[in-house]
């Protein structure tokens, strides 16, 4: 009896070694970004900084609004991760509903939006919102003011133009622990797939009116060749099986792995 209970706690401890309970195997830790460190801005903050600059020119559609959504607390988890909106005027300087912000003061987080706020619109506080179930994050960036030129009918303009001031605020919904690719997915469809021309102004220039197309490389003159000879041909080596010399292989036959089939060193 006492044999057969050691070896069952023998057998469950193997098991509880080779299956351990709290690993994850669909997100690995070092894939997962925490949204405490400073990684999470260096990867919305691009993100941020092309979603305001496509709203400072165009009218995107449903990303101003008036106040907070207001969603079932039942319903948060599955609708509010990847919506961002922007509010104006004093409705964006307050919480949502249902989350504790925390002010963002650390130098080496804030430094990515620098661009943006030197180009686009001063940013005045960053903001960490957290459900109260810790199982929703929200980013919130509050701007005073906008420094770019804005057109009209603009989302940018309209939700500036709701205060005296320009004060807008910007917020993000997402998740914790998720992957980088997770997060920054939401602002793909915000960038513009437009061209940009400016690399075939050079050719209006007076420096390039002779210029003609090279179809292939140019060929080194005989003198040049006897000054700097080419650089002679080297099999790539590599010693992932051993040595050539130690295995005793010769060339074109067939040794060691099978994806090595016919040799790489000679």
């Amino acid at each position: 009896m006492f044999r057969l209970t050691s070896s069952t706690l023998a057998r469950s401890f193997r098991v509880s070694l080779k299956y351990p309970s709290l690993v994850s195997y669909n997100k690995l830790p070092w894939e997962v970004i925490n949204h405490e460190t400073t990684q999470l801005h260096l990867h919305l903050a691009p993100g941020c900084e092309q979603l305001l600059s496509l709203a400072a020119v165009t009218s995107v559609p449903y990303l101003t609004v008036q106040s907070h959504l207001t969603v079932p607390e039942a319903e948060r988890l599955r609708v509010l991760p990847g919506v961002l909106y922007l509010i104006g005027g004093k409705a964006g300087q307050h919480t949502p509903p249902g989350f504790t912000s925390y002010v963002v003061a650390d130098p080496s987080a804030l430094q990515y939006y620098g661009r943006l706020h030197h180009t686009i619109a001063p940013v005045q506080r960053v903001e960490m919102c957290t459900s109260a179930d810790l199982r929703l994050l929200c980013l919130a960036l509050h701007f005073e003011g906008v420094l770019v030129n804005t057109t009209e009918t603009s989302s940018l303009q309209q939700a500036s133009s709701a205060a005296d001031d320009g004060a807008f605020s910007l917020f993000y919904y997402f998740r914790p622990n998720r992957p980088a690719s997770e997060l920054t997915r939401p602002f793909e469809k915000y960038y513009q797939h437009r061209p940009l021309l400016t690399s075939l102004e050079v050719l209006d220039t007076a420096k390039a009116s002779g210029w003609r197309p090279v179809l292939q490389m140019p060929k080194r003159a005989g003198e040049k060749v006897a000054l700097t000879p080419a650089e002679p041909y080297r099999p790539p080596q590599n010693y992932l099986m051993g040595l050539a010399e130690r295995l005793a292989v010769r060339p074109g036959s067939s040794f060691g792995r099978r994806s090595q089939m016919w040799g790489t060193w000679f």
